[in-house]
């Protein structure tokens, strides 16, 4: 019972933390807002985040967002970090990266099929991802400190429901305020990490390729897009978690972030991505009926 009493405390905390000493809410989306964003999920358009929403007002409608997925989904399983090249920050028109949650039941089976019409508007976007080996990392203070922390790096596919009208010029506020658009993803086989010099150097230079239905290369990218190396987003999330008090901890999933261009789904598509370089080919596959 202690044990149950004590989980029911700490999922009300975020909640409690949104409203100030005197019951009123912080100024960001009402929990009706919020609940509106969740029943929608994936495919209702979402309509009530204004343009002038601040960093600060998306963060806390996030926590709401994210206090609705917890309690009927306690399943969360890491974190993706978004605007994390220079594209996507163009894109919505914002200068420094940010984060929102993940969570298991998003999580297509790799090589498995999805359904082209389950969101909004839906575009996939191929991405890293890494898992963490130890809290540690929230003290790493070099590259080789990192890696000691990290259990294994991925090709990771990024599938979202983009639930804004197309006529909405929609910035990065409006998009941290919907958890990022967190909807689907699939996760290909990895690569054990190495704390090494070469590894670092490997990392730094993997060049990553798109392919949609076997012969048409939609992209090739260099991980160099990631902030000029997936190391750096780790270091910028490393840094903005000890500032806000959240730490990372053994097995949390963490995506690094759109590594080039995002693109538009495609019915009736089979899409490959994968490393180069590496001895064994590191891929993840998704077939759009």
């Amino acid at each position: 019972f202690l044990r149950y009493l004590s989980y029911k405390i700490l999922s009300f905390i975020p909640l409690f933390f949104i409203f100030n000493s005197n019951g009123m809410s912080h100024d960001c989306i009402t929990m009706d807002d919020a609940k509106s964003i969740y029943k929608g999920f994936p495919n209702k358009l979402i309509t009530v985040i204004k343009k002038d929403i601040t960093f600060e007002e998306a963060y806390c409608g996030q926590e709401k967002l994210n206090f609705l997925i917890k309690r009927n989904n306690n399943d969360q399983i890491g974190y993706k970090v978004g605007f994390t090249n220079k594209e996507s920050q163009k894109m919505f028109n914002i200068n420094q990266p940010a984060t929102g949650v993940i969570y298991k039941h998003m999580f297509v089976k790799n090589e498995g099929t999805l359904d082209y019409n389950f969101g909004y508007q839906n575009l996939i976007e191929p991405d890293i991802l890494v898992i963490i080996k130890s809290k540690d990392i929230m003290q790493a203070k070099s590259n080789v400190d990192i890696l000691k922390n990290i259990h294994s790096l991925h090709p990771f596919l990024e599938i979202i429901s983009y639930r804004f009208d197309p006529k909405t010029r929609v910035n990065g506020n409006m998009v941290i305020a919907t958890n990022m658009l967190a909807t689907k993803m699939v996760m290909g086989k990895g690569i054990k990490v190495k704390a090494t010099e070469d590894f670092i150097l490997k990392l730094e230079n993997i060049n990553t390729v798109f392919i949609k239905d076997e012969n048409n290369i939609l992209q090739e990218a260099k991980t160099t897009n990631l902030m000029g190396s997936p190391l750096n987003v780790i270091k910028w999330l490393i840094n903005d978690f000890n500032k806000r008090g959240i730490t990372l901890k053994k097995n949390d999933h963490i995506s690094l972030g759109s590594i080039g261009k995002i693109f538009n789904l495609e019915k009736n598509s089979k899409y490959e991505y994968f490393f180069e370089g590496f001895e064994n080919k590191l891929a993840v596959n998704i077939n759009i009926n």
